[in-house]
This record gives C-alpha cells, structure tokens and sequence, in this order.
C-alpha cells in the first residue's frame, strides 16, 4: 500500500536528542489510527480487518505492525527485539508530512520528564534492564504481595463504606484511582496522606507511553516530575538515615551501594512505580465495570460468587485490555513471518488485536468470565519485560469488583455513556458515572 504522502516523505535524520525524542515522533499514522474515537469505542472490526487481511503489515511510513496472537506472543519474547530506543535506526522511517499532516510541526521537546524516561526501565535493555527490574521485583515477590492483601481488602472495603452513603459517584476518580495509589503506598512505604498526589500526578506521568504526547501534556508530565521530586528527595533521605521495612528503603539502599542504581535512576524507577502501579488497576476497574454493565449475566455470576474470580479478571482483561499496544525495536536483521525486518526497525505490538484472535479464543468479542483459556491474554506484555506488577494487579481486580457489585448490587453505569480517554496506549475511561 503507497500513498502520495509516502511519495513525498523524506526521512528524519536523527539528531542529537534522538533517543531523547524519538519515542514521541515515531508512530503518528498508528496514533492517528489508534486515537481515533471510533477505534476506541468500537475496536473489534477495524483490528479484526487488519488482524485478518495484514497480520504483519509493513506500513508505507517505516515501521511495522503486528496484530495476532502468535506473532505479538513470539516477538515479544523475541531476544533479537528489544526496547531501547538508542537501537532505533530513524532512517528507516518516512514522517515529514505526517507530521505537518497532524499539526505536530517540530517534535523535539526537553524537560524533567524527558530527562527521567531515559532511565525508565521501559525502555532498557539487558544488562541495564535486568539489573534494574532485579531491584524493583522485590516488590512483587508472593511473600510481600501475600503480606499486604489484608491491607488491600482493608482499604477497599474503607473506600466503598464511603461511597455506599451516597446515590452515585465517578468510578474512575473517587475509586479506581484512589485505591490503587493507595495500595502503592503501602508498597513504597509512604504515608496514607500521599496517595491523591500519586493518584493525580500518575495520570500526567502515564502520557509517557504515548508515542506523540501534545507539548501540553509533556510540560504537565514536567509539573509532576518536579512535583513528585520535591516531595521524594526528602523521603529519599529519611530512609538513608533510618531504614525501614520496605521497597522504597530497598531501593535507596540500592542506590546507595553505587553500583545498583544512579540517584537518577532511584527517581525514575519510582516515577516507573507510580504510573505502572496504579495505570493498570484503576483501568482494568474501570473497563471492567462498564463491561460488567453490559453483560448482566456475567456481573451477577461475578457478583454471586459463581465464578472464580482470578478467572473472571484474566477474561476482563483480555476483553478490554488497559494497555492495548507496545513496541520493540529490530537488534538485527529479523524475519517475522516470511517478511525481512531491518535492524533498527519499530514494530509495533497490537494487545488488543492480540486477545481478541479466533485462533486461540473462541467467539473472542464474548464476555465469559469462565472462559478456561482467558489467562493467555498478553495484555501484560511477555518475555524480560513482563508486566511486574501483573500479580498485584490481578490481586486488586479480584478483591475490588466483586466487592463493588456485592456493595452496589443496583449498580449501573449512568447516561450519558462514559467517553475514553485520548490515548492509544492506556486504555480506560476519563470517567464513568455510576448510580447506585
């Protein structure tokens, strides 16, 4: 497929900031595809197509786009693809038009949030990203996970008896946020008194795996940064002199044996906490509860305890992911599918599309929360960089929603129909009026 904007196209040389900017410059016709409000609210046909009729689709702009189950699962635990983007090779890509197409002008663009992704693990390959997620999967063992689920059935249980006095509230503001922040409090050690500064500078963080963000939403992602750093330093201090039993006092010390973690590093791998920590859950609530709403049947077998609910949350999140995409990048010439792929090359990972392919999940456009293969969704990515938090996640899904639909039995979600949020990557709601 050509277009006479493909003929037009001239490539971008990379500059000295490449691997600074080139995250948000490289995927526009996907953005555009994946931003639009129709993809959104009406994904199944349009992935479906492309799914059916160009599972490995090379797009006339230079990078490719996978869409199966098979090839997004392979890819994924691929070792000749990886996710820094110092390995992207900027002359395979064809944007100049794109860019003056969607108003974007100049990308480039400095700033605290800039300077902070480069140390995201996200965005790391081995040996930095193995020693960095080495650090952070203390957080996740089964032992710490198992040591607070009584604190996240206490916090649930807090904030719904605050709701139940009232006829209905935002889902996604009074409780899919503020719960998961909450919890990641707990985990990082911080005080209960912090969680509505995590729970609303996460959300301006998250425009980080976007790949074009507005200049508006990176300058409100710097506000955070700067925010979320005044606030940590000194925490970060307290717990050199006085460590205490959790992973924020693990990680300072990581970083104090200096040849574990950078200061630079120790404030991203929280930043990375914040957004990866709550992004999720507060989406696979929201997401879960608006699909819950349209099929009865399932939320009441939910709601009465006739499912197991660990089944229940792996097939919401197959259904509607919360993240429906990432990327990978060529480390050498590679073969997908009979097709030769550059070094350097972007490909791009279609969650969505992947958990919906017939080939593995029948009638996949179904809610069946007993579905017995619905935990080989891979909207937790896969391979090294396999969701960390996915244990945590699964945990706050099953002890949230169940008990939602038993404290709100006459649950509904309100009119007018909740809007999604103009992202591609996430995938959630800006809000969702309940009645109760």
């Amino acid at each position: 497929m050509t277009t006479h904007l493909d003929r037009e196209a001239p490539s971008i040389a990379p500059g000295p900031r490449a691997r600074s900017w080139s995250r948000w410059a490289v995927t526009p016709p996907l953005v555009a595809f994946l931003a639009s409000a129709r993809l959104r609210d009406r994904p199944d046909r349009l992935l479906s197509l492309l799914r059916d009729h160009d599972p490995i689709h090379r797009s006339p702009f230079g990078f490719w786009v996978l869409s199966t189950h098979a090839e997004v699962e392979a890819t994924l635990r691929d070792h000749r693809f990886g996710s820094d983007e110092v390995n992207l090779d900027l002359d395979l890509l064809r944007l100049g038009p794109l860019h003056r197409m969607m108003g974007h002008g100049d990308v480039t663009y400095e700033g605290e949030f800039m300077d902070v992704s480069h140390d995201l693990m996200l965005f790391r390959d081995p040996p930095d990203h193995t020693r960095l997620r080495g650090l952070v999967a203390r957080a996740f063992t089964p032992r710490r996970l198992a040591k607070i689920e009584d604190r996240v059935e206490a916090v649930a249980d807090e904030l719904l008896a605050d709701l139940a006095r009232r006829p209905g509230f935002d889902l996604m503001s009074e409780l899919a946020y503020p719960f998961p922040a909450r919890v990641i409090c707990e985990l990082l050690g911080l005080p209960q008194s912090d969680h509505e500064l995590i729970s609303i500078h996460g959300r301006s963080l998250a425009v980080g795996l976007d790949p074009l963000p507005s200049k508006e939403q990176l300058r409100e992602a710097d506000g955070a940064v700067v925010a979320l750093r005044r606030h940590l330093e000194p925490v970060f201090a307290a717990r050199r002199s006085a460590p205490r039993d959790d992973l924020l006092s693990d990680l300072v010390g990581a970083a104090d044996d200096g040849d574990s973690l950078t200061a630079d590093e120790l404030l991203a791998t929280v930043v990375l906490l914040l957004i990866a920590g709550h992004e999720t859950t507060a989406n696979l609530i929201g997401n879960g509860t608006v699909l819950l709403d349209a099929n009865p049947e399932e939320r009441e077998r939910l709601r009465a305890g006739t499912v197991d609910p660990g089944r229940a949350i792996d097939e919401l999140l197959r259904r509607d992911p919360p993240v429906q995409m990432t990327q990978r990048i060529a480390l050498d010439d590679a073969e997908l599918g009979g097709r030769a792929v550059p070094k350097g090359s972007i490909v791009a990972l279609l969650f969505m599309a992947a958990n919906h392919d017939p080939a593995v999940f029948e009638d996949p456009t179904r809610l069946d929360l007993d579905r017995p293969n619905a935990n080989r969704h891979l909207t937790f990515g896969g391979g090294a960089h396999y969701c960390l938090g996915a244990s945590l996640a699964r945990m706050e899904g099953r002890i949230m929603l169940p008990k939602l639909l038993r404290t709100f039995p006459g649950l509904q979600v309100a009119s007018p129909a909740p809007r999604h949020r103009p992202s591609f990557t996430i995938r959630g709601y800006e809000r969702v009026d309940l009645t109760v």
